[in-house]
């Protein structure tokens, strides 16, 4: 059932921590000696970033607040002009007539009612299912050991089917 994804978990770059690329191809037209690139994402001897670690969760939870937080935010003008249409269906005939009359009779600072407990509500619940997703991927893989291929990507793919 898994087998054409099989090669694709295999050569996932997310499995690992540490990814190093090297480019190993043919050399290039005949001239002047290459120096060969090793790219790394992190210098290997001096990881700062332990995977596993504090220092790896957070930048993991803050990711959860700007993707959720700043997002959730972005759209509250829409939210408040979409529930005044349903409070009062004569006054907001529609979309831009919602915006129109909430410009007109509060200002674009009226657009903005409610950002702040939009922000940290939705900021915590981020940083809260980014973070411990992250606890609970290593915590439980922790338990499982090491698993074939393919049941890691079921896996996952159950639990990001269940936190959508």
């Amino acid at each position: 059932m898994f087998s054409s994804v099989a090669h694709l978990a295999r050569a996932n770059p997310f499995n690992a921590p540490h990814l190093q690329l090297v480019h190993d191809g043919p050399a290039g037209p005949p001239g002047p000696p290459r120096r060969s690139r090793n790219l790394a994402a992190a210098a290997v001897e001096e990881y700062s970033c332990e995977y596993g670690s504090m220092k790896f969760y957070a930048p993991c939870g803050f990711g959860g607040v700007l993707s959720c937080g700043l997002t959730h935010t972005a759209v509250v003008p829409l939210d408040l002009v979409k529930y005044r249409m349903r409070v009062d269906p004569q006054k907001y005939k529609g979309i831009f007539n919602g915006f129109s009359v909430t410009l007109k009779e509060d200002g674009v600072r009226g657009l903005a009612k409610g950002w702040a407990p939009t922000f940290i509500g939705y900021s915590m619940q981020g940083l809260c299912k980014f973070g411990f997703y992250e606890v609970f991927k290593v915590l439980y893989s922790n338990m499982l050991g090491e698993l074939e291929s393919s049941v890691q990507l079921f896996l996952t793919l159950l639990i990001l089917w269940y936190l959508c």
